[in-house]
């Protein structure tokens, strides 16, 4: 795989500067239009189904409220944008690059692709929304009121911590069709994945303490979820490939990684 070269990249902006301008409108779009109609009914729901019973909620400045909303409308719309966002880059570096030589994914497959990632991501979601996340908030609560604290939480800070959260769900519950992807087109091999599992654990457990607060429940609670799904996508493509890696065109580790 050869390295991008200073007038490649030019070649590359050059070529998706259209797209661009389509993946802003379309975030532009939906941001208005979540701005509008949607946020308001996320907020009052968020509220009204995690916050736990005698805990409160507070602005600390006037224009909170409208930042508040303006960041759900912004969530929305890259949501809305990324799977265009995704097929823009991929045929952006299919197109102009060789980085990518080695993958093939037809519109049917890219189809099957983006339906069973928007199944396993709504799945994620909703773990997080309807069991994990009740149980953390109210967890957290009590713990407050054991240490003779009121809780008084920001709307921003509270709001903004369970979509943080109900992204990291449903990220994570992407995980064994990425995995899956990667191996399926050679990107990444399985005994490479299997080789390298802690260092992935060690990632998972870094990427836990860099996008939660700091402290280590909630860091447990990202990243473990992360290993398991780890291990799951393991055995998944296991059974899914199981030929390939038996036959021995996926069934070694390079010589560089068995040597260290």
């Amino acid at each position: 795989m050869s390295e991008l070269t200073a007038t490649e990249i030019a070649e590359i902006l050059l070529g998706i500067r259209r797209k661009l301008l389509r993946i802003v409108l379309i975030v532009v779009t939906v941001w208005a239009i979540s701005f509008a109609f949607v946020s308001d009914w996320i907020i009052e729901k968020v509220k009204h189904d995690l916050l736990p019973k005698g805990a409160q909620l507070i602005y600390q400045y006037p224009l909170e409220p409208l930042m508040l909303k303006l960041r759900i409308s912004l969530y929305l719309g890259v949501a809305v944008a990324m799977p265009y966002i995704v097929h823009t880059i991929y045929t952006t570096l299919k197109e102009r690059t060789d980085l990518l030589d080695n993958v093939q994914i037809n519109r049917s497959r890219a189809l099957k692709y983006l339906v069973v990632g928007a199944i396993l991501f709504t799945i994620g979601v909703a773990y997080g929304y309807m069991i994990m996340l009740p149980l953390f908030m109210k967890f957290l609560y009590n713990l407050a009121v054991q240490q003779g604290a009121l809780a008084y939480y920001t709307i921003t800070d509270f709001v903004g911590f369970v979509v943080l959260m109900l992204v990291v769900f449903g990220f994570v519950f992407e995980m064994p069709l990425i995995m899956c992807i990667l191996v399926a087109n050679g990107i990444v091999k399985y005994e490479t994945l299997k080789y390298y599992r802690r260092h992935f654990y060690v990632a998972f457990f870094i990427i836990g303490a860099a996008i939660t607060p700091p402290d280590v429940f909630t860091q447990l609670m990202v990243a473990v979820p992360m290993v398991v799904f780890f291990e799951i996508s393991l055995v998944v493509i296991r059974i899914l490939y199981r030929d390939r890696i038996e036959g021995g065109s996926d069934g070694s580790v390079h010589k560089a990684d068995r040597e260290r």
